[in-house]
């Protein structure tokens, strides 16, 4: 698989109730950017780029064409399963619209593994936690995403192993693990704000 033969889901299909209903994609950094209008900066040089939410109005004004869940409320592997449905590309560079350090460097490390014949790969940070969405999942996943869906398995780290996930380890890179950093609260927001982050 060649590098430009992948595109790019951004996860937005949660429901905030940790921001008190608000989309997380929608949260802004200091200058008033919004979290997902930072992730279209960080995937800008993918082709195809869809936004995995219930609410197609999120991607107005974006660069992004809204794909919509086909089991609702079945958490981030039904957004996976859709988005590799509807994707034109080979597959699916995948990141959470709560990461809004993500950057242009890490997404194009992770697509430079796109010739490996892996079926999936993601990161794992220096504390030794996985995080399989912030990663590639191919259009051969697919049926085993299905599967677990159906068996009403909704662990995304049990569907990486199931799929024999390749592990990248940030540890053996220039990235700061920062930039796998999810904002899930308000003082989370307001702390990366306080340290200048965002």
């Amino acid at each position: 698989m060649e590098t430009r033969r992948l595109g790019a889901l951004v996860l937005a299909g949660g429901q905030g109730r940790r921001m008190g209903g608000y989309s997380k994609a929608l949260l802004t950094d200091a200058r008033g950017m919004r979290f997902v209008d930072r992730l279209a900066v960080a995937l800008q040089d993918f082709d195809e780029k869809l936004l995995s939410t219930a609410d197609p109005s999120l991607a107005a004004g974006t660069c992004f064409c809204p794909v919509a869940d086909l089991r609702p409320g079945s958490g981030p592997l039904a957004g996976l399963e859709a988005g590799l449905a509807a994707c034109r590309s080979d597959g699916l560079l995948v990141v959470a619209c709560d990461m809004p350090l993500f950057s242009a460097g890490l997404a194009a490390y992770l697509a430079s593994f796109a010739g490996a014949g892996w079926p999936a790969w993601a990161l794992r940070d220096r504390g030794g936690r996985l995080h399989p969405l912030c990663g590639v999942y191919t259009r051969a996943c697919l049926p085993a995403i299905r599967a677990a869906l159906d068996h009403g398995e909704r662990r995304a780290g049990w569907l990486f192993g199931a799929v024999g996930g390749h592990v990248l380890c940030l540890a053996d890179t220039r990235f700061d693990d920062s930039e796998l950093y999810n904002v899930n609260t308000p003082q989370q927001l307001a702390a990366l704000q306080a340290a200048g982050r965002l």
